[in-house]
């Protein structure tokens, strides 16, 4: 074990004495065991479901505001449903009830029924046992609170669009044989469904097929005449830019353009290439960029603009710059301009291994940083010369953790128990200014600055390191087994409301693609905001159109969400105190200080921690207990 001297350290290393039980403050039973729970996250109403019935909690009060029962259900849906070969399938692994997110609803699935509760009020927005079908698929549209559903009646497969504000279906057509649907294996992982709503029309991605649909009428104007994974709308409102998949198991990829009005091809052949990793829109062409490199499309022809691809073997990244492009192929990174031509003299090498995950890459004030698996540094954006002579190396087995201080304009990195500060202003590498002694180290999987310092956390350790890198506290704690899974995913999303981007750690592997746009000298059409703010921001546009679709009074919606971007001081533990039980410790950022425990009594706990409030509610057979904040 390493052994560090500092002038001043604390070191807390816990590891959980028996204690007594922290009796609940509010507690509401129930007749039967409750056998889900869940949190709306417009209206914070906390849903549950016993037995028969299905009630809705008041954050607030802790009072159940409202009852559903049997009667409100209605009777088993029509038709010879529950015959259907397919239908055990759907319901097999659905959830009973399912918050939607940027909504004020709970999706349930109760009696082999399909229905959509408004939270706030407790009131059945939608019921599918009046019907003579069944709901496979829905898809909510935040921007004019409706619903588009997927049926399946008498062996046809039909799309559906419901408003909310009156709970009746729109209009419901035929696109497909019902069998379809269940034909896909492999496609059907890999392909996600996907409906926009552009003016009057709905363009929809089901299950490998592109439909638009007459928003007003449900009419089908067309369907796409192949199968495509991603699709994305050009800014001139009259093309569709599509990909699919050359085959289950190919690398190989087509890309091609369609007539919004007609859904036909307006290119004579598809983009046949390699996996595309990044898309941009310059109004007039499109860049395309994929696994072997990129070029700029004459959006009408299909033509390639620049004479040869910009060279991308193995291309992992592409990141617009102003008019310039970044990119990553293999491990080697250059930088070239709108026209194709190179600003650097020669690739930067950032990793030893071309697997190597890239943590971080972009440009700091006038330079351009990265952080890889094995290496990281700085490069002169204008000439691409290395900062610093060496290297920071890393340790590609251990965990690389960047954290960004706006005020200074720096990240805070971690790895191989060792903190770094990579300022801009430095000449050369910089020595680490604090050294750890991590006991999980592999676990760790979050960062965070604070004015007075770093904040290091794993799902059963958390860590604060003062700016002169003495060690402020220590809290390690014992796993407590596979059984607390959904447990430790809630406790880490609640623990990390309102941070933005907690940590920059992403791979680039199976990333998403993605569209930019920009007009026709490469300027964005939108401002660029920090990671961080865009999350935030996306956030409270989501929450916002369901506040608005349901018309919760502003101030309402107001108050919770800035309670929930404030909730950041916080780590949520779940660990195994000495005597076994199972405990939930709440512990503070700041301090170290545990600010409360909660013994649990069941292997596998459901509960739900308010984000607005910090109140948790946690199911416990036939009650559930409800823990006010400490």
């Amino acid at each position: 074990m390493k052994k560090f001297t500092f002038s001043i350290i604390l070191i807390l290393v816990v590891c959980i004495s028996a204690f007594s039980q922290r009796k609940y403050d509010e507690i509401v039973t129930t007749e039967n065991n409750v056998q889900d729970l869940v949190q709306n996250e417009i209206t914070g109403v906390v849903v549950f479901k016993e037995g028969g019935t299905v009630k809705g909690l008041d954050p607030e009060t802790k009072k159940v505001v409202w009852t559903l029962t049997k009667d409100d259900f209605g009777a088993t849906s029509a038709g010879d449903i529950l015959s259907d070969p397919d239908f055990g399938k759907v319901f097999k692994d659905k959830s009973a009830l399912t918050s939607v997110p940027g909504s004020p609803y709970v999706e349930a699935y109760i009696n082999n029924k399909y229905i959509i509760i408004n939270t706030d009020s407790g009131k059945i927005v939608y019921n599918s046992s009046k019907e003579s079908f069944w709901v496979t698929q829905s898809d909510f549209i935040p921007e004019t609170d409706e619903y588009l559903l997927t049926l399946k009646k008498d062996g046809d497969m039909a799309i559906a669009l419901l408003d909310m504000k009156t709970g009746q279906l729109k209009w419901n057509t035929t696109v497909d044989k019902a069998k379809s649907l269940f034909s896909f294996s492999f496609k059907e992982s890999a392909n996600t469904n996907i409906a926009t709503v552009h003016g009057s029309v709905i363009y929809y991605l089901l299950y490998g097929k592109l439909y638009s649909f007459d928003r007003a009428s449900g009419k089908l104007n067309w369907k796409g005449e192949e199968d495509y994974s991603k699709f994305f709308l050009t800014q001139n409102d009259k093309n569709i830019v599509v990909v699919n998949n050359a085959g289950t198991f190919s690398t190989k990829q087509y890309l091609n353009v369609l007539n919004t009005e007609t859904g036909k091809s307006i290119w004579k052949e598809s983009i046949k290439t390699k996996r595309v990793v990044y898309l941009e829109d310059w109004g007039s062409k499109i860049l395309v960029a994929h696994y072997s490199g990129f070029n700029f499309y004459d959006l009408t022809s299909g033509e390639k603009i620049w004479k040869k691809d910009a060279r991308g073997d193995g291309l992992k990244r592409v990141i617009p710059i102003e008019q310039d492009f970044l990119y990553v192929a293999e491990n080697e990174m250059m930088l070239i301009n709108k026209d194709g031509e190179k600003l650097w003299k020669k690739f930067i090498e950032i990793s030893d291994d071309k697997e190597d995950p890239i943590y971080y890459l972009g440009k700091v004030g006038e330079k351009v940083m990265y952080l890889t698996g094995t290496y990281g540094n700085m490069v002169d954006y204008k000439s691409g010369v290395k900062l610093w002579k060496r290297n920071i190396q890393f340790d590609k087995d251990r965990p690389v953790l960047p954290a960004y201080d706006e005020a200074t304009n720096s990240y805070v990195v971690y790895n191989d128990e060792k903190l770094y500060k990579f300022d801009p202003s430095i000449s050369d590498k910089p020595e680490p200014f604090a050294k750890v002694n991590i006991k999980k180290e592999k676990e760790l999987n979050s960062i965070e600055q604070f004015p007075w310092g770093v904040v290091l956390s794993g799902p059963v350790e958390v860590m604060g390191v003062n700016l002169d890198g003495t060690i402020k506290y220590h809290r390690i704690y014992s796993q407590p087994g596979e059984g607390t899974r959904r447990l430790l995913k809630s406790a880490a999303i609640a623990g990390s409301i309102g941070l933005g981007v907690g940590s920059a750690v992403s791979s680039v592997k199976g990333a998403e693609i993605t569209m930019t746009y920009r007009d026709s000298e490469g300027k964005m059409r939108t401002s660029v905001v920090k990671d961080a703010d865009k999350t935030n921001q996306d956030q409270a546009k989501a929450y916002a159109a369901g506040s608005a679709a349901l018309g919760i009074v502003a101030a309402k919606f107001n108050s919770r969400f800035k309670a929930m971007k404030q909730n950041r001081d916080y780590s949520y533990i779940f660990a195994k105190a000495d005597t076994g039980e199972k405990v939930l410790v709440k512990v503070s950022k700041v301090d170290g200080v545990e600010v409360d425990k909660i013994i649990f009594n069941n292997n596998q706990p459901v509960y739900e921690i308010d984000p607005a409030t910090q109140n948790i509610f946690y199911v416990s057979d036939k009650s559930i207990q409800i823990f006010n904040k400490k």
